[in-house]
């Protein structure tokens, strides 16, 4: 476990404690789904100032010292329960705040006291007196929890009807099982397809989750418009609390963008503004989009057609340092450290990771005619297969071992491969040695190979010799009877890549069958001669 600030956060990949309640099973992940799931109180307060355009969200920025206050109660009040052998779960009582504070706007955060957090504690917990006269604790069955909570919430607010406490109650148990069928389903881990992404997809993500469905997205705005992935993932998660906050839910606003100027569909919703008496609560209109990606068009587009920020050089930034200063100095916002704010963000999830422009759609992957989905962005530290080919990185070979490895796994994790199939490709693969435009040869024995061209398969590599070159190797993604699509990586250098992920380049191409079989193929680039393919997924 590392900390961040005062915050406790936990690697989605940590092990899940879990709370057995009878007839009915809960997983949990400690204090990482808690950063999450809060997140959507958190931002209720809303995000930053922008000119007259976004509100202003210095508050944000001004409440942190209250949302580590809330962490270290709960965890003081986590250990007190584990001393004393009851069973404890943050996510329960997360959750149950959540909803309290969706319902009842005049609960905050700051209401949350360990009193309150012991008392919901308690409402999961059966006290039974046994014959020695000692007491035991057990976990109540379903629907006695939801008695009790909806008692609870009926106590904690008297103005609620009786049928809202009872789906409140409904509500928290709902909440939890969305995000538990979200991290069951495992083909997720591997690619989440964007294109139509709605912000209640955010409402169970845990921070990994969010970043591997934004980055995509951040990742083909900044090859589209400019502007770093890693300044729009951190802006995002800032101003939209990992996209958790009551007006991103209800509009798909990431970046609290405001109606001034806007043709489109608007809401009413609650925000501070800044005066000089302080902060003061404003009811004002916000933008509200169709999906999550035009949010984040329409965030770079106010950037590059407000000329204040291309003259301040926003666009004219090498690093997202430079960049993400420049749009502060531009009056982006009025808190003064909201720069270094949104830099120690990035640094703290590597989300320059994302700053690798691409020439592609947002999408990290999408499914094709195989039984694998297609990758369609560069690969970063977050992806498994690339990370454990560690020599050369970012070349062509690198590149071709670790997608076949990466499409292996995605097989197994969909029951097409067995464990043993998968564990099979991963120590053929790797033992392969040698140039791209090698590979033929070397793998002869170890892979299924042919010479012909006309025996192409998905699922393929596909090897092109140069004369006094180390040839190149791709990716055959998918075959259908009238294209062919290939992915390939390399470094932007000539040599391997440095620590950094920003110099792997990366391309998809799909195209005719005729185009393949009478240019590409053969002559690759012109002057790369086909020598082959290589079948590692056949065994």
């Amino acid at each position: 476990m590392r900390k961040k600030g005062n915050k406790f956060i936990v690697n989605s990949k940590m092990i899940f404690s879990f709370l057995m309640i009878p007839g009915y099973k809960f997983y949990f992940c400690s204090f990482l789904i808690i950063l999450m799931l809060f997140g959507s109180i958190f931002s209720l307060f809303n995000s930053y100032s922008v000119d007259s355009e976004y509100s202003d969200g210095d508050k944000l920025l001004a409440i942190g010292d209250a949302e580590d206050a809330y962490y270290e109660r709960l965890e003081e009040v986590k250990n007190e329960y584990d001393d004393s052998e009851k069973e404890f779960s943050e996510m329960v009582i997360t959750s149950a705040f959540t909803i309290i504070r969706l319902n009842s706007s005049s609960f905050s955060f700051e209401d949350m006291d360990k009193t309150k957090m012991r008392e919901i504690a308690d409402l999961m917990l059966k006290e039974t007196e046994q014959e020695d006269g000692t007491v035991v604790f057990t976990p109540k069955d379903e629907e006695g929890v939801k008695e009790s909570l909806s008692e609870y919430f009926k106590k904690l607010d008297p103005s609620l009807y009786d049928v809202t406490c009872q789906r409140m109650a409904e509500d928290v148990y709902d909440y939890i099982e969305a995000y538990n069928d979200l991290i069951s389903d495992k083909n997720y881990s591997m690619c989440y397809s964007t294109g139509n992404l709605q912000a209640s997809d955010f409402l169970n993500m845990s921070t990994d989750e969010y970043i591997a469905a934004m980055g995509p997205i951040a990742q083909a705005d900044y090859s589209r418009n400019g502007v770093f992935a890693s300044v729009t993932l951190a802006q995002s998660i800032i101003e939209s609390g990992w996209g958790k906050s009551g007006l991103t839910q209800k509009s798909n606003n990431m970046f609290g963008i405001k109606c001034n100027g806007w043709d489109g569909e608007c809401i009413s919703y609650g925000t501070f503004e800044y005066g000089s008496n302080g902060y003061y609560d404003i009811v004002d209109k916000f933008r509200k989009y169709p999906t999550v990606e035009d949010s984040v068009n329409d965030h770079s587009l106010f950037l590059k057609n407000n000329s204040r920020y291309p003259k301040a050089g926003v666009f004219d930034a090498t690093t997202y340092q430079e960049q993400i200063r420049a749009i502060h100095r531009a009056g982006y916002a009025t808190a003064p450290n909201y720069a270094s704010v949104i830099i120690n963000m990035i640094e703290d999830y590597n989300l320059d990771e994302w700053d690798v422009s691409i020439n592609v759609s947002s999408n990290l992957c999408f499914t094709g005619e195989n039984n694998w989905n297609i990758r369609t962005v560069a690969p970063t530290s977050k992806d498994y297969a690339f990370t454990i080919v560690s020599s050369n990185r970012g070349q062509c070979v690198w590149y071709a071992v670790a997608r076949t490895y990466e499409v292996a796994m995605e097989l197994g994790e969909r029951g097409i491969f067995s464990d043993d199939e998968v564990e099979n490709v991963r120590k053929k693969i790797f033992s392969v040695g040698g140039n791209g435009g090698d590979w033929v040869e070397t793998s002869s024995g170890i892979f299924q190979t042919s010479t012909n061209i006309k025996d192409l398969e998905a699922g393929a590599l596909i090897s092109w010799k140069e004369p006094g070159d180390y040839g190149h190797i791709a990716f055959i993604e998918e075959v259908t009877s009238d294209s062919v699509t290939i992915s390939e990586g390399w470094s932007r250098y000539r040599d391997s890549c440095p620590s950094n992920w920003g110099c792997v380049a990366f391309n998809l191409k799909t195209m005719s069958i005729d185009e393949f079989y009478n240019s590409y193929g053969p002559h690759y680039t012109g002057s790369y001669v086909f020598s082959g393919y290589i079948y590692p997924l056949k065994g």
